[in-house]
């Protein structure tokens, strides 16, 4: 795995950890598209082809500040993302050091408006799906049964998507705002308005694919 000193050689306590990363001198982030589908894709492919510096495997992925980090007890080693930038932490590493962009090590997984398109000309449902989109509308939560926070997304291809996520199995997003970014993975089902993404959460039963939603870089499943 390619990595280049992010910090000139400078000699960093083993006790201060991945939360350096706050303080670094590193440009300010940009949206980056499927950020979490993507970072977990990296993070993946570091488990199986680098397992000496990131073991054990399918440890959780958190966000910190602006990243997304995964944290390995086995080596103490970390790994994270920032927009594209790859950060990796550890004394393996003399610290903390940049590891080159994403799209240095995976394919990028591609916008799903097309998809999303086609779902709702053909009037498909139950289909596992991710994308991104802005809030346009905010409606009260659904109180009636499983209690389920409700917003109005728009896509770049202009679709609009009712967001109905549950509440009573995932955190609700109280800092939700109009005109804010937010990146999904949950299950399409059609109406005549655009769709609905629901199963923004994990499933207790495990039987069910997770889903989540990530706003300010605060993942929600």
């Amino acid at each position: 795995m390619k990595i280049k000193s992010a910090i000139d050689g400078r000699i960093i306590n083993p006790l201060m950890k991945f939360t350096l990363l706050s303080f670094a001198l590193i440009p300010p982030l940009a949206f980056a598209e499927n950020f979490l589908i993507n970072s977990n894709k990296l993070f993946i492919f570091a488990e199986q082809f680098y397992p000496e510096y990131f073991s054990p495997a399918g440890v959780a992925t958190t966000s910190l500040d602006n990243y997304l980090v995964r944290y390995y007890p086995d080596t103490d080693n970390y790994i994270g993302t920032r927009g594209e930038e790859v950060y990796v932490y550890g004394d393996i590493f003399n610290g903390l050091s940049t590891a080159g962009v994403i799209s240095d090590y995976i394919d990028l997984e591609p916008g799903s408006d097309a998809l999303l398109a086609d779902l709702f000309a053909a009037q498909l449902s139950d289909v596992q799906v991710y994308g991104n989109g802005v809030v346009v509308l905010i409606l009260p939560d659904d109180l009636s049964g499983s209690r389920h926070q409700r917003f109005i997304i728009e896509l770049a291809s202009k679709q609009t998507l009712l967001v109905s996520h549950n509440i009573d199995l995932a955190a609700r997003i109280d800092s939700l705002s109009l005109s804010d970014n937010i990146e999904f993975c949950g299950e399409y089902e059609w109406n005549e308005k655009g769709g609905v993404i629901h199963w923004t959460h994990h499933d207790p039963e495990e039987i069910h694919p997770g889903g989540w939603i990530m706003h300010n870089n605060v993942i929600y499943q």
